[in-house]
């Protein structure tokens, strides 16, 4: 009999360092959408465009990873997400050293969907242990994103001298950031997160009948709508 427990450990560590890894790689260049935006588009007015561009990438992406993953897995389609971060980088990047506004929201929207992959990471992790400890699991990989999200923006000062040094725009420099952590998270989660929370969920629903919470029709959404709760 497998160890779920061990396996289920396994899966929420890695997942955790993919979150830690992920969150820093997005806080970074968040700390610096608004400016570049209003420094590429000339007008102060459209510095909230960046971040309003990656909203939506975020949202509408959310709901067909949601897809995704119950087709491909979760392995295959977080390490998706993260490629995607990986090219959002670069043309984001590119995007400031050509000084093109179009392209920046275009690798903007990219980072978006990248985040909301990222983002369903605790979800898998809750999937792979009993209801009594979903909680906890879920608890744990928000943490990554928590110690993420202080690394991020102290690595914006240094990749910008950076940038400068090679001959870059300053503001160029924390997209690199992303480049990387992002580039590192995908490697990281088709190496290390196997076997596939998916499988590991459906084996244990399985097994535990009695944890699974609706095995009957599925609501749509105007019926969850409508109740008043």
């Amino acid at each position: 009999m497998k160890d779920y427990a061990r396996i289920a450990k396994k899966i929420t560590s890695i997942l955790f360092l993919v979150q830690s890894l992920s969150s820093a790689g997005f806080i970074a260049v968040f700390t610096v959408n608004a400016l570049v935006g209003a420094e590429l588009s000339g007008q102060p007015a459209l510095a909230g465009v960046p971040e309003a561009v990656r909203v939506l990438g975020q949202a509408f992406a959310a709901l067909a990873w949601g897809y995704i993953m119950e087709q491909i897995g979760r392995r295959r389609s977080f390490a998706m997400g993260q490629v995607v971060g990986v090219i959002g980088s670069v043309i984001a990047g590119g995007a400031v050293i050509s000084r093109s506004f179009p392209l920046f929201l275009v690798g903007l929207a990219l980072m978006g969907m990248a985040r909301a992959s990222a983002d369903l990471g605790r979800f898998a992790a809750a999937e792979v242990h009993l209801p009594e400890k979903r909680g906890r699991a879920i608890s744990n990989v928000v943490l990554g994103g928590t110690i993420g999200s202080v690394v991020g923006p102290l690595l914006v000062g240094p990749t910008g001298l950076w940038s400068l040094k090679v001959g870059f725009p300053e503001m160029a420099g924390p997209y690199s950031v992303g480049f990387l952590f992002w580039g590192v998270a995908a490697i990281l989660v088709f190496i290390g997160l196997r076997p596939d929370p998916r499988d590991v969920g459906r084996e244990l629903a399985r097994l535990n009948p009695h944890t699974v919470p609706h095995l009957g029709r599925t609501r749509t959404l105007r019926e969850i709508l409508q109740q008043p709760g």
